[in-house]
């Protein structure tokens, strides 16, 4: 009798999961989420019971200062992205695997002041002169970027209120400078080519710093309906 219980309860547990599962299957979601690209919304299409489409758009907008060669930059990245994923839950659960491409629009604006540490002693006096002269630029990464990871749904397959989170790895490319040039109100025309040769090297020092976002490490939360 407890044999004949446990088989019923174990067919029970098993029937139940896979209505749940097939419930996937043409069910449309949208969701809010935060996380390493921002916040933005996503909307979600069940094409059968373990493969799901997302798409969505994310924004993100901060900026940091780093010193490189006397010059203080403030360096504000700007990021959108518009994503098409395509998730496949391998058990008809909440895990998942993901991979797909996101469609950017990142730059990082470069804006560069001469460190007062770098003048001589002997031309202190004219130290104030770093605050006339500015460096400025833009940089960019690759317009398609790949991505990679994997997640989990809360809820999978069901209706109603769910958590899903996202780990993985976006491929956007090494980092280019673009349009970096000198705005100051001192007159350098003199001195064209040793400006021209310094910003080269600047330019460099900047695509050195801003590589680590080639591979951009994506962690994100987001709270989903699911109809």
């Amino acid at each position: 009798m407890k044999k004949r219980y446990l088989i019923a309860m174990s067919v029970g547990v098993l029937l139940s999961g896979t209505h749940s599962a097939m419930g996937a299957s043409g069910d449309v979601g949208l969701g809010v989420k935060a996380g390493t690209l921002g916040v933005g919304v996503e909307v979600s299409y069940g094409f059968t019971d373990d493969l799901v489409m997302r798409g969505g758009f994310n924004y993100l907008n901060f900026d940091f200062d780093v010193k490189l060669s006397e010059i203080d930059y403030k360096m504000e990245p700007d990021f959108k992205n518009l994503t098409l994923l395509l998730d496949w839950h391998p058990f008809s659960g909440a895990f998942r695997l993901t991979g797909g491409f996101s469609l950017n629009d990142n730059t990082v604006g470069v804006d560069g002041t001469v460190s007062k540490d770098a003048i001589p002693a002997q031309y202190s006096q004219h130290a104030y002169l770093t605050d006339l002269v500015h460096i400025k630029g833009d940089v960019d990464f690759n317009s398609f970027a790949p991505y990679v990871g994997l997640g989990w749904t809360s809820g999978y397959g069901e209706s109603g209120w769910g958590v899903s989170c996202d780990f993985g790895m976006l491929f956007q490319g090494a980092a280019t400078v673009s349009e970096l040039d000198v705005v100051t109100g001192i007159n350098y025309g003199g001195y064209q080519n040793e400006v021209t040769d310094y910003l080269d090297r600047q330019e460099q020092e900047i695509q050195d710093e801003l590589d680590k976002y080639e591979y951009y490490p994506v962690a994100s939360i987001m709270l989903n309906y699911v109809f």
